[in-house]
């Protein structure tokens, strides 16, 4: 696989993209800057997510239960893989049969000592992979506005029939992420991470981010991916903070894909500069979006589907 780099822009309204377990699930936002974040866990549960509609069975990170009971890693591991053989073996089985493990790597546990020393057919305590497909935090291009509502449930709490459940929920009005995300050609090699496992990756990313039907997440759209391929391993780095959203209203009041434009000059820039290790640059970009922003395009990259 070629060294690879992308920038993915996805928005949504009235909407928690990633809550936050410590903050009662709100919305995660920078305290200092409003800015909302998205972790890159989130990011990979969306793409695990996606492939599983099609083959469950080509993503190890997921629950695996057994007679009701949810299974820990080191039990889970042995319904799918034959621990008793050597370590490189047991290896080679994993990365050969899912895709997530050759994406993201892990640290999977095997076995322990104890366990060793009474079977001595189990030689490996654990293994541990370095993906080469790696995201950073998204962030939002803007500052965002935090709504808080309140909300009566269906069903009366405990024996006070007449008495009826609350909720109270944070979301975000609107935001437009950026995400960035890394694929590396050396540690692919390590994984025997290849070119086609990058398309299904992307097309599980882009995809993954609109399918992500439910109540907090529904109409999430993925709007904008640049997707640059290099001919060794030198890259440009950090092109989601090379680019800037244009409009004439506040942050906080912007509320779709109409109230604003991006600015792409410097992430063209900078990719000008790198051009001579540039292989290509494709694009997929939805209608709304390609609409407001095609004049900010560089006429060099070559439009894709998926």
């Amino acid at each position: 696989m070629n060294k690879k780099e992308i920038l993915f822009l996805w928005d949504g309204e009235n909407f928690n993209p990633n809550g936050d377990m410590l903050k009662e699930n709100s919305p995660r936002v920078d305290d200092e800057t409003n800015i909302a974040e998205v972790t890159d866990v989130r990011i990979k549960r969306t793409i695990r997510d996606e492939i599983m509609k099609k083959d469950e069975n080509l993503i190890f990170v997921k629950e695996y239960k057994k007679e009701e009971n949810i299974l820990d890693c080191k039990t889970a591991i042995r319904e799918v893989i034959n621990i008793k053989q050597d370590k490189a073996k047991i290896e080679s089985d994993i990365l050969s049969k899912f895709i997530d493990i050759r994406a993201f790597g892990g640290v999977l546990p095997i076995s322990d000592k104890d366990e060793m020393k009474k079977d001595k057919d189990i030689k490996t305590a654990g293994i541990q992979f370095t993906g080469p497909v790696q995201f950073r935090i998204s962030k939002s291009l803007h500052k965002v506005q935090v709504q808080h509502i309140k909300g009566t449930g269906a069903f009366a709490s405990g024996s006070d029939k007449s008495a009826k459940t609350f909720r109270e929920e944070d979301f975000l009005s609107y935001a437009i992420f950026a995400t960035y995300g890394i694929f590396d050609n050396n540690n692919a090699k390590n994984t025997n991470f290849s070119e086609d496992d990058a398309s299904v990756i992307l097309r599980a990313l882009w995809n993954g981010t609109k399918n992500l039907i439910t109540r907090s997440k529904m109409g999430q759209t993925p709007r904008f991916m640049l997707i640059v391929t290099y001919k060794d391993d030198t890259f440009a780095g950090d092109l989601s903070n090379s680019i800037r959203l244009k409009s004439d209203k506040s942050d906080e009041a912007i509320r779709s894909i109409n109230d604003y434009t991006v600015d792409f000059s410097s992430l063209k820039a900078k990719l000008q500069r790198y051009n001579e290790h540039i292989q290509k640059v494709e694009y997929i970009s939805d209608f709304d979006f390609e609409k407001n922003n095609a004049s900010e395009f560089d006429m060099s990259w070559q439009k894709i589907g998926f």
